[in-house]
């Protein structure tokens, strides 16, 4: 195992990049293999991209080789995110990945950055950092020439698939990288390119997996939770919410300005959801599922008081949408207020994969589940937006407020239905 020499953190990254983590750079005399022999080992990509990263820049430098700040950029599939980014540096001994989310392309940094042109043109950008007309061309060049480096060095790395993929190298040493060391990083860009091919390939996987049946989820079916029937049971409390009128909103509007609140309907639907540890499982039309999980870590009252805060979450932000914030969608029929009923209810559920021998959803299923759906409906006739069965109600901390006891269609008993304040 290399042995990582001590980190320092990393300044503050914009706004439109979330570092998800950091790890200390390998120390150079340690690490084993040559780059050439440690990327098409096998080994290399197993561990991510800031591990790849590191491990290739720790053993360049352990072959003579002075780099001292370096770079991947990688392009992934994913409605939200652009890609990801891996920095290391031997100064600070950080080793950092963040995400970079789509807003960035429109940002001024990345227009004037010089990987603009790498990524979108695949052109290769070389710089010294301190020439007088570089930082007035690329603004960021202006903080690496304070740190003193004298050589950048941007390019595309070509790959089997398209996924933008990008590295760049610098260094302080006066006199730049000689030809010897570009020709030398050159020669291993095949095999790096393999690697890093293999990373995206995984990273697409899971992103793809994530933003079409959640996180939860994804990791499920990513651990190998794929045959039809395969799953377990878990407790959870279950959520069933349902647009108000939306047979009507959809004759009164045009199809694109639909699909546009639809969309800023379910993006505040989601954000509640996942911000209080709920996991959504589908969109039904205008209905949505989710589940906030009991498990070992998360208590039953701990998930209930999640839930009904979710709720209470999405409840408030529907009320902005309905006010400025939906000046911004720019729909010009009449569609405000819009509305919505929420039904929560806890019990056992099938946890995994059901459907066809070729086509399978992984979601939940169960009594639970049916109650929670036949629930949400009564905020109609109650004209309460946010209920609760018995099993849900007994585990806040305050009290609910008692509707009665109403019969569910397919449940033998009668149940004590309640509501909670918003």
């Amino acid at each position: 195992m290399p042995r990582p020499v001590a980190a320092r953190q990393e300044p503050g990254y914009p706004p439109d990049m979330q570092l998800v983590r950091q790890i200390p750079v390998s120390d150079p005399a340690v690490v084993e293999g040559s780059p050439e022999h440690w990327l098409m080992s096998g080994e290399a990509s197993g561990a991510g991209l800031a591990e790849l990263l590191d491990g290739l820049m720790a053993r360049l430098v352990a072959a003579g080789m002075p780099f001292e700040r370096a770079t991947f950029h990688l392009g992934t599939l994913h409605p939200q995110v652009l890609g990801f980014t891996a920095i290391w540096n031997q100064q600070r001994g950080t080793c950092s990945e963040l995400r970079v989310n789509v807003q960035i392309r429109e940002t001024r940094d990345f227009l004037l950055s010089p990987l603009r042109a790498v990524i979108d043109e695949r052109a290769s950008v070389r710089l010294d950092p301190r020439a007088s007309d570089t930082a007035a061309q690329f603004p960021m060049m202006a903080g690496l020439a304070a740190e003193g480096y004298t050589d950048y060095w941007a390019f595309p790395i070509p790959h089997a698939r398209n996924f933008h993929s990008a590295m760049t190298v610098a260094t302080r040493i006066e006199g730049g990288l000689n030809p010897d060391t570009l020709a030398a990083l050159r020669k291993i860009l095949p095999a790096l390119a393999l690697n890093l091919d293999i990373v995206a390939l995984g990273r697409i996987a899971e992103n793809l997996l994530t933003a079409y049946v959640g996180e939860r989820s994804a990791k499920r079916v990513l651990e190998g939770a794929i045959r039809r029937g395969s799953g377990e049971m878990i407790d959870a409390i279950v959520w069933v919410s349902d647009m108000r009128d939306f047979t009507g909103l959809s004759d009164r509007l045009a199809g694109d300005d639909m699909i546009r609140l639809l969309n800023a309907y379910f993006e505040r639907s989601v954000e509640a959801v996942q911000r209080n540890g709920g996991e959504v499982l589908k969109f039904i039309g205008d209905g949505m599922l989710a589940i906030f999980p009991v498990t070992d870590s998360t208590s039953a009252p701990v998930a209930a008081e999640a839930a009904l805060q979710a709720g209470r979450d999405l409840l408030a932000s529907i009320g902005r949408l309905n006010g400025v914030e939906g000046d911004a969608l720019g729909i010009q029929a009449e569609w405000r207020p819009i509305d919505l009923g929420i039904g929560l209810h806890r019990g056992p559920v099938f946890y995994g994969n059901i459907g066809a021998r070729d086509r399978l959803d992984f979601t939940v299923t169960g009594p639970a589940v049916n109650i929670a759906a036949r629930l949400e409906p009564m905020s109609k006739t109650t004209g309460r937006r946010l209920l609760l069965t018995e099993a849900v109600a007994q585990l806040l901390d305050a009290p609910a407020d008692p509707l009665g006891t109403l019969s569910f269609r397919g449940v033998v008993k009668p149940m004590a239905i309640y509501a909670s304040s918003e």
